[in-house]
């Protein structure tokens, strides 16, 4: 969302690569990058229809295109770039993230699975690998160098995943 935000703040094009990565195993401290066996398109998972119209509403020119994976990504805002971006447009377009109907279906199933009385269910996405507890080193790390939180790693050490969560609350 930085980045639409920060081109959009620009009056840039803001095009937008067709892809989501559903295998970000992060085995180094390099940026996991869409590759064919690790990506599937964007309209898979979101409303790529909605996410446009949404962009169009806030007088962002946007468009979809086809990523090619033999040239090199253009990066993408970082942490520290964050915080150029213009904090309600980031939130607008976070909030264009809608599900792609085939997605919707799937959560409708979900939820249905839980039957009538929704009031006390959540949804917790929790990522536990090795790959995810070296990240949080690393992450921790460069917090401690430049100051910016990273506080989507919080766990304690020597505690289960879940008595981690009950000591956040």
């Amino acid at each position: 969302s930085a980045s639409i935000a920060i081109a959009a703040s620009s009056n840039l094009r803001v095009e937008i690569p067709d892809y989501y990565i559903v295998n970000g195993v992060q085995e180094t401290s390099a940026d996991v990058l869409p590759t064919e066996r690790n990506s599937v398109p964007f309209s898979q998972v979101f409303d790529s229809k909605h996410f446009l119209a949404q962009m169009r509403s806030l007088g962002i020119e946007a468009t979809f295109v086809t990523f090619d994976f033999t040239k090199e990504q253009i990066q993408c805002a970082g942490m520290g770039d964050v915080k150029k971006a213009d904090e309600q447009i980031m939130l607008q377009v976070i909030k264009a993230f809608k599900p792609s109907p085939s997605m919707q279906t799937i959560i409708e199933q979900i939820k249905e699975s839980f039957g009538e009385d929704q009031s006390d269910v959540i949804c917790l996405h929790h990522r536990d690998g090795k790959d995810w507890h070296d990240h949080c080193k690393r992450w921790k790390a460069a917090s401690d160098v430049d100051g910016i939180y990273r506080g989507n790693c919080l766990s304690a050490p020597g505690q289960s995943f879940v008595r981690s969560l009950e000591n956040r609350g």
